[in-house]
């Protein structure tokens, strides 16, 4: 639109009527009708879940070692996989004390 504004500038010194006006937008329009009608990219959605295997739930040390494996091969760095292990397996402990 700015485009056809710029075109279309005698408008504002009085130079083009109104039906001039109405014509030259129409015309624009109808150039660049694709332009015109383009509508937004859709936004992706926000997925928090990870298309990998999810990690074991449990306060076992085989379960620990699998989480960090896991972890490591989506590609986190070791320090970060270790640090998820350990809140996995802080989680499973608050679970198994709450049961009792």
């Amino acid at each position: 639109m700015l485009k056809w504004l710029k075109n279309a500038w005698p408008w504002k010194s009085k130079s083009m009527t109104t039906e001039q006006l109405v014509q030259s937008w129409m015309q624009y329009a109808n150039e660049n009708d694709e332009a015109l009608t383009k509508t937004k990219p859709a936004l992706k959605k926000a997925t928090t879940r990870s298309k990998t295997m999810p990690l074991v739930k449990s306060a076992k040390p085989a379960a620990f070692k699998k989480n960090i494996a896991t972890s490591v091969k989506e590609g986190k760095p070791v320090k970060q996989a270790v640090a998820i292990s350990y809140a996995v397996k802080k989680e499973a402990t608050k679970a198994k004390s709450k049961k009792k």
